[in-house]
């Protein structure tokens, strides 16, 4: 985990707030239920407002842009 978090924070210089991930094989197979994992800073991820507002942002990704796509 340690490389990880290095790679991840820049040599922990730089820590995130926030990082979604998207799982098209489970978006392919079962729709949009469950196909992002954000992950949110510790300090921040039990605030239901942000929490509220990170559900939003994902919905609206899905549902705006075309997710088979794939770059």
């Amino acid at each position: 985990m340690g490389l990880i978090t290095r790679l991840l924070t820049k040599n922990k210089t730089q820590i995130p707030l926030l990082y979604v991930t998207f799982d098209y094989k489970k978006f392919s197979e079962s729709g949009k239920v469950d196909s992002c994992m954000a992950n949110v800073h510790p300090l921040i991820k039990n605030d239901e407002n942000i929490k509220l507002k990170i559900n939003e942002l994902i919905d609206y990704i899905r549902d705006n842009y075309d997710m088979n796509l794939i770059p």
